[in-house]
This record gives structure tokens, sequence and C-alpha cells, in this order.
């Protein structure tokens, strides 16, 4: 029969790690790709409220410059996929590992021996059965970014550069987010996008309440845009819809550091609701 400590150490474990996730496949030709297949791969990271490590764990630290792709990811472009896109096509991030898969919590700052990692993770496999597919857990917008490759080879492109938005999903009404409990991010290369190769960045904001502690989880896929067959001709966004990362978003922006009714559950007000950085880039 298990202590009692270890049975408030598996709730501490759990409760920490139970709701972040990762992007890491990738939709496009109507067709969900392999984990890390197009989508360049991240490192671990520490969660701040628990102290607990995992590759799902959020990004906080936004002018780092992982907050262009992820940590580790402008390392990872070599071994990375390029998906070849045509402007105007749809293309999502989909939720392809998730916190709530057996063996959460094995990357535990806490010093404990095998057999009782074994007797956690098989209390956490009971408690949450591993979900396909597994969904976004948590409440905030989502938004996707495009950085033309300033090299010959987007592989060795680590997003230094021009960042656009093209998508920004927010509020459905004053009350849900259009991401919560989505299995993915889906939007729309415009049309007149340029022909080349870029990064295609997204972002799933858990935007909370007090300051500093709202959650990024970021993404980057490898693609190459060739022209649509509509004949329409390419033109880039101006300059008030350019931005770098990092130095698009501050923690005291209005989207990042929200009041207590866009945290607070039951959610309320969402619709007063504006995500940070540029407006979005149509075409």
């Amino acid at each position: 029969m298990l202590g009692l400590s270890l049975l408030l150490l598996v709730t501490t474990i759990s409760s920490c790690v139970y709701g972040h996730y990762v992007f890491s496949r990738f939709l496009f030709n109507n067709t969900v790709t392999e984990q890390w297949e197009y989508v360049r791969n991240i490192t671990l990271g520490q969660a701040i409220d628990s102290g607990l490590w995992d590759q799902y764990m959020p990004l906080y630290d936004i002018y780092s410059p992982d907050v262009r792709c992820g940590r580790g990811a402008t390392t990872s472009g070599p071994a990375t996929r390029t998906a070849s896109i045509v402007a105007g096509d749809e293309v999502g991030f989909v939720v392809g590992r998730s916190a709530d898969e057996v063996g959460a919590g094995q990357h535990s700052h806490f010093p404990l021996a095998r057999e009782t990692m074994k007797q956690i993770n098989l209390i956490l496999m009971l408690r949450y059965q591993p979900m396909e597919p597994y969904i976004i857990y948590h409440n905030g917008p989502g938004q996707a970014y495009l950085s033309r490759s300033t090299t010959d080879d987007t592989t060795a492109y680590e997003g230094d550069g021009d960042w656009f938005k093209v998508a920004s999903l927010g509020a459905r009404n004053a009350t849900d987010w259009l991401t919560r409990d989505q299995t993915s991010i889906n939007f729309t290369i415009p049309e007149t996008t340029p022909p080349g190769q870029y990064l295609l960045r997204v972002e799933h904001l858990y935007v909370r309440y007090p300051f500093g502690t709202t959650q990024f989880y970021i993404a980057c896929a490898q693609i190459d845009v060739f022209p649509p067959s509509s004949g329409r001709k390419p033109r880039m966004p101006g300059p008030e819809y350019v931005v770098k990362f990092p130095g698009a978003y501050d923690l005291a922006d209005a989207g990042i550091d929200v009041p207590e009714s866009i945290y607070d559950w039951p959610n309320s007000n969402l619709l007063q609701y504006k995500a940070p950085g540029p407006p979005v880039w149509t075409g």
C-alpha cells in the first residue's frame, strides 16, 4: 500500500504536468506528418511553478532567441524536412505530445528511486490515460508568423530576420477561446505570399495572472512556398506588419499581462482581449 508521502508527491507531480503540450506535427496537403518530421525539434525545459523538466514544458523567456522557434530549435533545422506549400493552402500545427502521456514526470527534479518512479508512473497512467488525439488544454490565443529565410538553405536559418503575422485565433465569444480543446491550430498561407523558403512559426499562449506567468508554446515548420495557380501577384507586407523575435513582445503587453477576469475560471470579457504583436497580414 502506498504511503501518504508518495500519494502527496504523485498529486504534486500530476497537477504540475497535466496540461502541457508541444506542436510537433505539421498538417499540409490534408496529411498529418510524423513528430518532428517537418517541425524543428526542441529541447527540454523547466516549469517555473513546479521545477519539473520535460520537452513539453512551456517557454517563459520571451527575450531569448528561443522565442523564435522554441528551445534549441535554431540548431535542429538540418534534421528537419522542408514542406512544399502552395500560397493559399491551409496548413496547421497538430498537438503531437502532451503531459497526459504515460511517464509524465520522468524528468522530475525530485530525487526519487527507480521503484518509486515506477509506482508514480503507474498511478499517472491510471489517472490520466493517454489521449489520442492530444488537445490544447490551456486558455489563450493561437497565432502564426512567417519569416523568409535570409539564406539559400532554410535548415540553416535561425529566424533572426523579419517576421509577419498571418493568423490570430482569439476569443470565440465572451467566455470561450477558439483554440481551447482543439487538436490543432489551422490557418491559411496568404495567396500573395512571395515564393521562397520560410520558417512558419506557431505559438499558443496560456495567458495567466499575475505578471510574468504567461506560458508560451512555440514551434516552427520549414516550408517552401510556391505561387498559386490563380496567378495573383506576390507582394511583401508593409513595415507596419513586420517584427523581429525577440523584440516583438514585452511581458507588460496587454495581451500577455492580462487581468484576472481573462485568466480566472470561468472566463469572462474575452472579447476585450487583444493578442500581442502586429496586425495580421492577409495578403
